[in-house]
């Protein structure tokens, strides 16, 4: 099974011959205490996370089989060249870029892709009638929603107090369904989000400073861990979208724009709850981040690398992991998100009405 490969240190990243090649790259500096801080650090961490299933040799250079890559996200800072880029290309390897602060900075996506025109015009026409826009808008926020009441019930059976907010939630869904506008569909959405981030207090084991979500900048551990996390979960939307005849440039809840890829953040309000969240509460509920290994700079909390690295390699344990369908297919969780696109492109094509997957938990 292909893997994603996480680059958390600076690096050179290159082709050498059928194989990546991952390089350290050491800071520069004339002073010594310094340099041998930063090569101590350099060898207590690691620079990249892969599945431990697949065999790296040791040392500062790792040679990686590329034939084992799904794609690459590269949240230190990377160095590679032009012949680098074709060879990713060559093999459908998607590159991802974050920038210091773990936002979504950009991608490279190969240029041979499955293109259909007859889903583009499609996927057009259903964007530009306003009803059936607002038909696949409400769907993906009906399926968010419940997926997180499911993540909320899943931690009441285990003696949380969140019934209140479950309670909630499934009154303002009845509210969904009468929306007759987008504007109206993100108010309801917003009020959902709410009462969902409010129960989180009641589900840590352990202290943590949240009360609700904050993103630009997030404040604390919990909220730099959501964000994290979701721009993972929009970049391997971005992959799934892009090994398909669907466009990303065409979404339906969210806004067409300039420079938007608004048919990722659709998804990922489906799948947001099921890797990001669950990841965020079995790292936090097994003591496996705390808040020391956050700091704050310039009034945004951001994550330490170990912290990253536990929680990419929590969250791609939860992408592999193989689940049963409510249809009875087996099929892991990353594989979810292929079939979501499927199931929409049948939609557009008039073979099926979309039914967005709901997980019970």
């Amino acid at each position: 099974m292909k893997q994603n490969l996480y680059l958390f240190s600076d690096s050179i990243i290159k082709r050498k011959d059928s194989t990546l090649l991952c390089e350290k790259l050491l800071k520069e500096t004339n002073d010594e205490e310094e340099l041998e801080e930063i090569e101590e650090k350099n060898l207590r961490q690691e620079e990249f996370f892969l599945d431990p299933d697949c065999i790296i040799p040791s040392g500062d250079k790792k040679y990686i089989p590329v034939e084992s890559i799904e794609s690459i996200f590269a949240f230190g800072s990377i160095r590679f060249n032009s012949r680098f880029l074709y060879f990713l290309s060559q093999n459908h390897i998607p590159l991802h870029a974050f920038n210091y602060n773990g936002d979504f900075a950009g991608s490279f996506l190969p240029a041979e892709r499955n293109v259909s025109g007859t889903v583009l015009i499609q996927q057009s026409l259903h964007y530009a009638n306003y009803n059936q826009r607002l038909l696949l808008a409400k769907a993906f926020v009906t399926a968010a929603s419940k997926i997180s009441i499911a993540n909320l019930k899943y931690h009441a059976n285990r003696g949380s107090h969140v019934n209140d907010e479950i309670d909630y939630i499934n009154y303002m869904l009845e509210y969904v369904e009468s929306a007759s506008d987008i504007q109206e569909l993100f108010g309801i959405e917003g009020s959902i989000k709410k009462a969902y981030y409010s129960a989180w207090k009641h589900i840590f084991c352990y202290p943590v400073d949240f009360n609700h979500r904050t993103k630009n900048p997030p404040n604390n551990l919990i909220n730099a861990l959501i964000s994290y996390g979701n721009a993972i979960v929009y970049s391997i939307c971005l992959n799934q979208i892009y090994q398909t005849r669907l466009y990303p440039e065409i979404g339906f809840l969210h806004e067409v724009g300039e420079g938007k890829l608004p048919l990722c953040y659709d998804l990922a309000e489906i799948f947001k709850p099921l890797f990001t969240d669950r990841t965020i509460f079995k790292v936090i509920n097994k003591n496996m981040i705390s808040e020391n290994e956050a700091f704050k700079k310039n009034g945004r909390c951001l994550l330490k690398e170990s912290s990253k690295r536990t929680f990419v390699t929590e969250f791609e344990n939860k992408l592999t992991t193989t689940i049963t369908t409510p249809d009875g297919k087996k099929m892991s969780y990353k594989r979810l998100i292929k079939e979501e696109c499927y199931k929409l492109i049948k939609h557009l094509n008039g073979e099926e009405e979309y039914s967005p997957f709901v997980s019970k938990w």
